[in-house]
């Protein structure tokens, strides 16, 4: 060349025409293991570089712009050579430079481009969707550590007969490609599998064995109807359509479902034709249902479908069940020897209520075949005053809905002195709960019943601030609700008001006082 180029350390050298090929440098291999050790070695020919046929020629050798240090020698035919030897290449590409030294200038005569870097990593997680609308089988895979070399990858397949075609090549950068209809053989297996090569050697991902059909993408099915069947059962009827392009397939579906407030689904395989029933639910409850769909194969690689959009549904209400906790206060009423009565209780559960709850009925003696007892007091609210006869034994509760009523809950007004559980305390749960602990009495208890006041700086009357401990072994409770004056950072707690055991010894509440104090301390029972 009749222009060499200037580097760090060497000076432009204009040798005259006809130089061109007066040096060349040849490395052992242009692509090399990172790391390894590298050889080169460059040739002056001294008749083809005029301006050096006279002198000693001296030789040094640049990697990128740093001196590295070579051997020389005499070769044949009147050459000179040197040879360089670099025991670890760290570089993944580096410019190696043959210089040569004239008037007292270093000059580049000749250069070589070395790459290095890894075999290519083993392609991960490869896994395909067959998409119906044309039935291609898109593949996706992950090509793991970088090899730092060019890269050629490749989406290999073979049929039954075992003859390997490239599927399909994917884009620079790209990780899927899609293999076409025409490659493919639908409803018999087939090995996909994925293959990367460099320079310095071939890795292959693991081989999927799979009937293409098995992993088709199939869009969701649509829940057409969810039915309540029949009255009073808990069961409702669902029917649905599958998707467009399924009808040859035999199908394995999914249904999942939940009541809003469910922190979890109720999953469960329902079968393969449009209609199935379910059992289980409660009453008077919304539902959120959904369905999903994939081909019934014995392979694990069989592909769900989305879930289809959803649809609510609420079920059929039924009279409600069970019973209602109950707790009351009763003082005289003047002097007609009335007995004024503060009954309260508890709503029902939602398995319980079977329903949206309309109200509450309170009479002195329970419903009789052909015959409704007078009531005192019907309302929406749960507590509810009245006056009855100082000799009231017994008041009746029951509730209602659309559907019906439940049984009466038999509230004993029967009052009987008897002595508090000793050592009654309070501690502070979290901010928003309270433990309660107290001794257990001497006498057999069947329940317990707990009060509490909330504290404020006029203490007033709180009708929901009780509830029942019904196991009668029990000595702790924990009262939850919104503890902590309005607007202030720490909570203040209140101690219980009353704990009173129930049972055959002592079925009232027990006279007992309360005392208010901050988290965190104790409370007694006086």
């Amino acid at each position: 060349m009749a222009l060499s180029q200037q580097c760090s350390g060497c000076d432009t050298f204009f040798l005259p025409a006809g130089t061109l090929g007066c040096a060349s440098v040849t490395p052992d291999s242009l692509i090399v293991p990172l790391g390894s050790a590298v050889t080169a070695s460059c040739t002056i020919h001294r008749e083809l570089c005029r301006g050096l046929e006279q002198g000693k020629i001296r030789i040094s050798w640049m990697l990128d712009n740093k001196p590295v240090a070579g051997s020389q020698h005499q070769g044949p035919g009147g050459t000179e050579v040197s040879n360089l030897t670099l025991p670890r290449f760290n570089h993944t590409q580096a410019k190696l430079w043959c210089c040569v030294e004239w008037n007292g200038t270093k000059q580049r005569v000749g250069k070589t481009e070395i790459r290095a870097g890894y075999p290519p990593a083993k392609p991960l997680n490869l896994s395909c969707i067959l998409n119906l609308s044309d039935y291609g089988l898109t593949c996706q895979w992950e090509q793991g550590t970088d090899s730092h070399l060019p890269t050629s990858v490749v989406l290999k397949c073979a049929g039954s007969r075992g003859q390997a075609v490239t599927g399909c090549t994917p884009r620079e950068g790209h990780r899927h490609c899609t293999v076409p209809r025409r490659l493919l053989q639908l409803y018999r297996q087939m090995e996909i599998w994925v293959s990367a090569t460099n320079a310095l050697g071939t890795a292959e991902s693991e081989h999927l064995c799979i009937d293409p059909m098995d992993v088709a993408k199939l869009d969701p099915p649509t829940l057409q109807s969810v039915q309540s069947i029949p009255f009073q059962t808990d069961c409702v009827a669902l029917a649905w359509d599958t998707a467009r392009g399924t009808e040859h397939m035999e199908l394995q579906c999914e249904l999942r479902y939940r009541a809003p407030e469910d922190p979890a689904w109720v999953t469960g395989i329902i079968g393969r034709a449009g209609t199935a029933q379910r059992c289980g639910f409660l009453f008077g409850t919304q539902y959120h249902f959904q369905m999903r769909c994939r081909r019934n194969s014995a392979s694990a690689l069989a592909s769900w479908s989305k879930w289809s959009p959803g649809r609510n549904y609420t079920t059929h209400e039924k009279a409600p069940t069970g019973k209602l906790d109950a707790w009351w206060g009763a003082q005289p009423a003047g002097t007609g020897g009335l007995l004024e009565v503060q009954l309260r209780w508890k709503p029902p559960r939602q398995r319980e209520a079977n329903g949206r709850v309309l109200g509450y009925r309170v009479t002195l003696s329970p419903r009789r075949r052909g015959r409704d007892p007078p009531t005192i007091c019907n309302t929406t609210h749960t507590q509810c005053s009245f006056s009855v006869p100082a000799g009231t034994r017994r008041v009746y509760v029951s509730v209602y809905n659309a559907a019906g009523e439940s049984a009466p809950t038999e509230v004993v007004l029967l009052e009987r002195k008897g002595q508090p559980p000793a050592g009654l305390r309070a501690v502070p749960g979290d901010e928003h709960s309270l433990w309660v602990h107290w001794e257990a009495p001497l006498a057999p208890v069947m329940a317990y019943v707990l009060e509490w006041q909330p504290v404020t700086a006029e203490p007033e009357y709180c009708s929901t601030c009780w509830q029942i401990e019904h196991d009668g072994a029990a000595t702790t409770a924990l009262i939850q609700g919104k503890w902590g004056l309005p607007g202030g950072p720490h909570p203040l707690v209140s101690c219980p008001r009353g704990l009173a055991p129930t049972g055959p010894a002592a079925p009232g509440p027990a006279p007992t006082s309360w005392l208010s104090t901050a988290a965190g301390a104790h409370c007694s029972s006086l």
